[in-house]
This record gives C-alpha cells, sequence and structure tokens, in this order.
C-alpha cells in the first residue's frame, strides 16, 4: 500500500433520520495501493468504473467498519485519497487525487483504497459514491446479518 502518511477526517455528517440517535459516524482515509494498471487492461473495468467494488469488515466490538474501495480509476500520477459524507444511515464516498502540484497525467490507473469508517453499529446502512449517477450506486450494507464481504 502506497499512500498512508496521513488521516482525512470527514467533514459533513447529517444524521436527520427521523429523530432516532445514532453515534456521530466519522470516516480516515488508511492507505492506497500503486497503480495496479490501466482500467482497460482489466475486463471488469473496460467501461471504467463498473468494474469498481467495495469490500468490507465490521468489528462491531469496536464500531468500525474497514472499506476497500477496489479498482477505483484516477490519473496514473494520481496520490489516491478518499472522502467522506454522512446522510442519516448512508455513507456517501468520493476517491479524488490529493495531489496539489497542478501536474496532470495523460493516462488512468486502478488502484484499491482502504479507509474506515467509525460510530457504525450493527444495523443496515447504505453506501454510494458521490457521483452524478447516485440512484443507480446505491448499494444494502447489511451489517447485523453479515460482518464481512464484498459489494
Amino acid at each position: 500500500m502506497k499512500n498512508n502518511d496521513s488521516k482525512v477526517e470527514n467533514k459533513t455528517n447529517n444524521n436527520s433520520n427521523g429523530g432516532t440517535t445514532t453515534p456521530k459516524l466519522s470516516g480516515e482515509f488508511v492507505s492506497s495501493s500503486d497503480c495496479l494498471g490501466s482500467p482497460w487492461d482489466h475486463e471488469t473495468t473496460r467501461a471504467g468504473m463498473y468494474g469498481s467494488s467495495i469490500s468490507y469488515k465490521f468489528d462491531e466490538s469496536k464500531g468500525e467498519l474497514d472499506l476497500t474501495f477496489k479498482r477505483s480509476v484516477l490519473e496514473c500520477a494520481s496520490i489516491p485519497m478518499v472522502d467522506f459524507e454522512f446522510s442519516g444511515d448512508t455513507i456517501i464516498y468520493m476517491p479524488y487525487n490529493a495531489d496539489t502540484s497542478g501536474v496532470h497525467a495523460d493516462c488512468m490507473c486502478v488502484y484499491d483504497i482502504a479507509a474506515k469508517v467509525k460510530g457504525v453499529q450493527s444495523k443496515v446502512y447504505y453506501i454510494r459514491p458521490k457521483t452524478m449517477f447516485e440512484e443507480d450506486q446505491l448499494q444494502v450494507l447489511e451489517l447485523s446479518q453479515k460482518s464481512e464481504g464484498e459489494l
């Protein structure tokens, strides 16, 4: 894993779920892989981000959810990072390039990005990327049924 020297806490937590009290969720970047190759070299990612997946592992005793965003597509010269927003029981994530040098590469790479969400309970959460196609990419994470898996 390449990029693991800093942690980024989420900036937003909108818990508006009908008056029920839930712990405040927070998310942080953990690490990222080096470039795993071109997205067009992998059968599952030839259409861009459609081959991406999320693996997860929930530790109920700590209230922590480890997430790995597999095959995230970013520029080749990227410093992969992920930001989080929360809306009730919905976890919204956005992989991005943290490089602020202004240098851009004319190629794309696939990265695995690891992150952690804290304040998680054994219940149903919804997870989606922050994109223009949000509704189509909403996935259900049933932590009360299964503590580990891949979406």
